[in-house]
C-alpha cells in the first residue's frame, strides 16, 4: 500500500489532477491558445460529454465536478451516456471507469476537464487531459468532437493504452484493486522518475507526474462537446 498522500480517493471529491487543472488552466493559455479562435469562442447554452464503451466488456462510468455528487452507469459493451452541461461550464470535472464497479478513482485512469474556465476579458476557454498520475486501469481517449480546428494541444485527442499490464506493472510501480490497476508509485511527485517514465513511453500524451504539463495539457474552444472512448 502507498502512503495515503500519494494514492488516496481524495475526500474533498476533486483529485489532486483535477485542482491542479483548474488552478493552471489561466496561466497555460499564452502555451496552448490560438490568438484568433480564443477570440471566436462564443457562449453556449448547452455542451455535453459523450462516454463509449468500446471494450469488450462491460464498464462502469463514474463522473463528478469538483466535492459534487458522484454519478454512474454501468455500460455494456457499445453502451454509451451523456453528460450533459446545462449552462456549458463543468469545473474540475473528471470522469474514470472500471470493470469491477470500484468508485476509487485513485486506482484509475482519470479523464479531466475544465469546462467553460474563465481567462479574462469575458471569455471562456475549456481545458482537458487523461491522468495516469495515481494510476491506470482502464484504456481511454478524449477526443473533441466538433473542433473548430486541431493543432497539436489544441483541440487535440490524449490517450492511454497499455496492453500486457501484468508485464507492463513492474517496481516501483505495482497492481492493487480489483480491475487491477497499474499504481503509479511517483506520479503525484514534481518530478519525472524512472516509474513515470514506463507510463510516459506508453501514453506519451498522459499526465504521468505532476508536472507533466508541456506535453499532456489540451485545451479548445468553449462550446466544444467531447467524446470519452473507454478501449479506443
Amino acid at each position: 500500500m502507498l502512503p495515503a498522500p500519494t494514492r488516496a480517493t481524495y475526500a474533498n471529491g476533486a483529485s489532486a489532477c483535477s485542482q491542479r487543472l483548474r488552478a493552471r488552466a489561466a496561466p497555460l493559455l499564452p502555451q496552448l491558445l490560438l490568438g484568433l479562435m480564443l477570440l471566436a469562442a462564443a457562449p453556449t447554452a448547452q455542451a455535453y460529454i459523450q462516454v463509449l464503451n468500446n471494450c469488450g466488456y462491460a464498464v462502469t462510468a463514474f463522473w463528478r465536478a469538483g466535492a459534487s455528487t458522484t454519478y454512474n452507469r454501468k455500460l455494456l459493451p457499445g453502451e454509451s451516456t451523456q453528460i450533459t452541461l446545462p449552462n456549458g461550464v463543468w469545473i474540475a470535472g473528471v470522469v474514470w471507469g472500471s470493470r469491477t464497479g470500484s468508485i476509487n478513482n485513485g486506482q484509475a485512469t482519470q479523464l479531466e476537464f475544465t469546462i467553460g474556465a474563465d481567462v479574462g476579458g469575458g471569455k471562456k476557454q475549456d481545458f482537458y487531459d487523461v491522468s495516469v498520475i495515481n494510476a491506470y486501469n482502464t484504456p481511454a481517449r478524449i477526443r473533441p468532437l466538433n473542433p473548430p480546428s486541431i493543432s497539436g494541444a489544441w483541440c487535440g485527442s490524449p490517450s492511454c493504452v497499455i496492453s500486457g499490464l501484468n508485464s507492463f506493472c513492474t517496481t516501483p510501480n505495482f497492481l492493487a484493486g480489483a480491475d487491477p490497476a497499474c499504481i503509479n508509485r511517483d506520479g503525484p511527485g514534481l518530478l519525472a522518475t524512472s516509474g513515470t517514465r514506463a507510463f510516459k513511453s506508453k501514453c506519451p500524451t498522459a499526465y504521468t507526474y505532476s508536472k507533466d504539463d508541456t506535453t499532456s495539457m489540451f485545451s479548445c474552444k468553449w462550446g466544444t462537446n467531447y467524446e470519452v472512448k473507454f478501449c479506443p
